[in-house]
Order: structure tokens, then sequence, then C-alpha cells
């Protein structure tokens, strides 16, 4: 498919919003750099691959926020280990990395790997980056609890605060990812990484350009560059792609999958992911923390519909908050069936009652009205929300739909009384992240402050048991205790898919989102 290369196409939209795990207090300081310092979007060669996403980053500087994996996936950064399609980490920036005992461990680092500016990487490299890292994000602490670090030549010898079983799964998150931080380039438009692309410039409302870096540690890449167009209605994502104007579409929602079933013309391609859409309850208001308020809310949301209607089969139902593909993900008769008559007995029950009859319960003398803040990126969010809303009525209860672009805001200074967003929840392939980060007390991405002492003490031993058949148990326990709890609501898993035309060649999928652009991507023309 001979494309046309759609600078105009990305300057035009109705882009970008932003992904709802990155942090926002960047966007117009990076946007209005890319503005001024912007070189020409045309890359050198002919080969550009030109791929459209909902998503984008607020800054290209990986310790931003939850902002790093996507200079991973435009692979302009790369972290010492990667993962496999069974969501195993194996090394790559690093030869090895080994135990020394509970408490210490030795990472070699390959002798051929130099940024894209030339200056080798080194174990003194690896260690500054961490270092500016950790200073600048508290969840860095989270991947990998590091204590101290020492730098001898090619081998950094770390040592954490405890002992942590899944340390070569942080490795893979690309908050971990290197960069040089002794270059002089804005690391917010520019940062110089180790990977097949460079960036060239960036403008958080529009697109990403980069170059190929010819001296990459693995050879030569295929593509002169690429495009990566922020393009925030799904809509015009599927019209791009139809016309021939995007080479690759990530994040294409299911009710348009039907328009890319010529074969011959495109090729969809997908894995199970790690993604879910999940809601949370914000526990400082009154209502939600009452159990039974929550198990109702649980009961009123029909997976099976969300899955197959909303979706278009682009995602899985789930009973559980890991993905069924896991080891850990949950068992039958765990969280709650869509039951609208279980939901108003167990509402009756509490004595949270339409007194009025009005319609709507009253908690302590006024009607239960609730906030659903969600985002428009993913289309899906927003028609499941308001669907949501049509079933709670059904059982008594006001719940009010607030569509945004963005809710970082609202994650941020807890605005919302639900939150319905697209999250991850084992994007390292180790149960540990999402339990520290989202289901612990005080984690970075607990936006609600979900808080459940039992909880908290099963990811205490989950953090620090080295068995994997115990690991395993123990997520499965800290699971069964959450949904006991309904503690959050998770509606189903992703499937994560490409839809790309016939003639690009060398793309992979990946239960993780993490990766995309590689060396061996490029449009045979």
């Amino acid at each position: 498919m001979k494309k046309r290369f759609a600078v105009l196409l990305a300057m035009t939209l109705a882009a970008t919003t932003l992904f709802a795990g990155c942090g926002g207090s960047e966007e117009e300081k990076a946007g209005q750099k890319a503005d001024t310092e912007e070189k020409s979007s045309d890359t050198a060669g002919d080969n550009i691959v030109v791929v459209a996403d909902t998503q984008a980053s607020t800054s290209l500087d990986l310790a931003q926020s939850w902002d790093s994996w996507y200079t991973t996936r435009w692979g302009i950064t790369e972290t010492l280990y990667m993962l496999d399609e069974n969501l195993e980490p194996y090394p790559w920036l690093a030869e090895s990395c080994e135990m020394k005992d509970d408490a210490t461990w030795v990472i070699t680092l390959r002798d051929d790997v130099t940024f894209q500016n030339g200056n080798k990487l080194t174990a003194e490299s690896v260690k500054k980056c961490w270092e500016r890292t950790a200073g600048i994000n508290a969840r860095f602490n989270e991947v990998l609890y590091i204590d101290k670090m020492t730098a001898d030549g090619q081998t950094l010898t770390v040592t954490t605060t405890k002992k942590v079983p899944a340390f070569l799964n942080g490795l893979c998150e690309p908050l971990t990812g290197i960069i040089d931080v002794s270059a002089k380039e804005d690391l917010a438009v520019s940062p110089v990484g180790t990977g097949p692309f460079k960036a060239v410039s960036y403008d958080v409302k529009s697109k990403c350009v980069v170059e190929k870096y010819a001296d990459y540690w693995g050879g030569e890449p295929k593509a002169d560059g690429a495009q990566i167009n922020i393009i925030g209605d799904t809509s015009t994502l599927a019209m791009a792609q139809q016309n021939g104007e995007s080479d690759v579409s990530v994040s294409m929602p299911g009710s348009s999958m039907e328009l890319f079933s010529d074969k011959s013309k495109y090729k969809v391609d997908g894995v199970p992911g790690s993604r879910g859409q999940i809601i949370y309850f914000n526990y400082d208001n009154e209502v939600l923390q009452q159990l039974e308020v929550r198990q109702a809310i649980s009961m009123a949301i029909d997976k099976e519909s969300y899955a197959s209607v909303i979706n278009k089969d682009a995602s899985v139902s789930t009973i559980g908050l890991y993905p069924d593909f896991m080891a850990y993900g949950a068992s039958k008769g765990e969280g709650y069936e869509y039951d609208l008559e279980g939901a108003q007995k167990l509402l009756e029950d509490a004595g949270i009652k339409d007194s009025d009859g009005d319609g709507i319960r009253e908690y302590n003398g006024e009607n239960i009205s609730l906030r659903l803040v969600t985002y428009s990126t993913k289309a899906e969010l927003p028609m499941f929300c308001n669907e949501l809303s049509s079933s709670a009525k059904k059982i008594g209860l006001d719940i009010q739909v607030e569509v945004y672009e963005s809710v970082v805001e609202q994650q941020e200074s807890g605005d919302f009384d639900l939150m319905m967003i697209s999250s991850t929840m084992c994007p390292t392939g180790d149960p540990q992240y999402f339990a520290d980060i989202t289901l612990k007390s005080g984690g970075s991405g607990n936006y609600g402050g979900y808080s459940n002492e039992k909880v908290d003490e099963l990811i205490e031993k989950l953090d620090v048991e080295t068995d994997e058949n115990r690991r395993t148990e123990l997520a499965k326990e800290i699971q069964k205790e959450v949904l006991a709890d309904a503690g959050y609501v998770v509606i189903g898993h992703a499937k994560y898919y490409y839809v790309m035309g016939a003639d690009v060649k060398g793309l992979k999928t990946n239960p993780s989102e993490y990766y995309l652009l590689n060396k061996d991507v490029y449009v045979e023309n």
C-alpha cells in the first residue's frame, strides 16, 4: 500500500487526549517546547512507518509520572531486561543479573551498546540515570527498592532495601529504562536513549517523529524512521487507517474491527493482554465506605455485555483482578456476578432504602448520587459508563457520568466518586507490581485510597516470597480478599490489537504494551 506521509492529517486532527495514568503537569511545557524548537517532520529516507495512536505522553522524559512506557513503545529507550510473549523476563541491555544474596544483585551490561549520541552504555551511566529517576519519581522505589549502587566498568551492583524476588521483572518496567543523563538535549522532547530510533521532534498535541539510529547495537533498523500521529477520536483513527494515511493503528476499538476484515489489505494481530478496564471507588465518600453499596454496584455491572456488545470482543469479561491466562487469575465463585435483584436485596437488607418513592435510595437522609468520571480516548469507556448509569438506576442509585479528555487531574486531586480507566494489572509479568502500586495502602496508583489491613499484610509477604508456587498462592489470596471486599471492580481484560496494512513487516505483538517499534519494522513498498 503506497501511503501518504500524513503530516497534514496529524496537524489537523482533533488530537489528543492523554493516557489516564499519565501526569499532566508537563503537557503545556512540552507542547510549547516542541512548537518553538521542532525540526522538520520529515525524516531522512523513504521508508517511514506512520503509526496512529490514541494515547500520548505529556513528556518524553521517562522519569515523569507514567510517561516512560511511550519512549520504549516508540523505540527510543530500552530496559536492561525485556518481556517475552509469556511475560517472562529475559536479558536485553544486560547480559545477566545474578542474585548474590537476598538483597544484592550483580548486573553485567552488554559491552557493545551505545547511546544515540555515540556515548557508551556503562554501569556508571545506568547508575546516574536511575539516581535521577528515583529522585523525581517515587514509583521507581516501588519497582526496584534500591538502597545503594556501585558501578565498576560494565558491572553494576545493586543493594535493595529488602528482598525483591521480582527484581528481574522490575528491570522490564520502562521507568527503569536508560537514557544518557549527561546529554544536553531537552529530555522532555528528545531524550537520548539506546533504542533503534532517536527522537527528532515531539508535539504532545499531534505527533512524535523519530529517525533510525544507524549504529544501533542490535543492527541497523530496516525503517528510516517513523511518525506517531496522536488521534484522540477513534472514528478518525479508523478512517485514517482505511485511507492509507496510517500504516499501523494502535488501540483500535472493537467496534471498528469489522472495517478491517479484508485480509488482502489489512492485518489484525493481537494477543490477550494484561490491561483491564477497572473501576476505582473513592473511599473518602461515606456512601462508598459501605460494603453493601460497593457490592451492589459490582452486581449491577453486566461484564459479558461489555465485552461482547460494547467492546465487540476486543476484551474478555473477568471475575478477578488479574487476567485469566495468568496462573493467579481468579477462580469461579470469587467476585460478583451480574444480579440486579440480588443488588437490590443487599441494599434493602442494609437499610439503604428509597423512603420517599422518588426512585433513588438514601443514605443518612440524602439521595445517593455519585459522580463517575472517565475519559474519551477509549470510546468503549464512556459507552460502558452510560450503561452502568442506566443499570444503577434500576437498583435505586443515581450515577452521573462525566467524560473528560484526561482524568489525570481527578486522579491527583481525588475529585471523583467512581472512576473508570484502562489500566495494566501485571505489565511486568509479576503480580507484585499491581499489588504494590494499586492495592496496597498508599500505593502511587491507589487513587481512591483503598486500604485493607489483611491485604497489606499479604502484599508484604508477596514482596519477599521467593518460591514461585507460594507467590502464586499469595497473589490469589490477595485477589480473593480484595474481591470479597469489593475494593475495586475489573470489568474485563483487553485484547491487545494492532491493525496494520498488509505491507507492514516485522511488527510483533506482545501481551505487554511496552513494545511496538523495533529494528525489524518497515513498510514493504
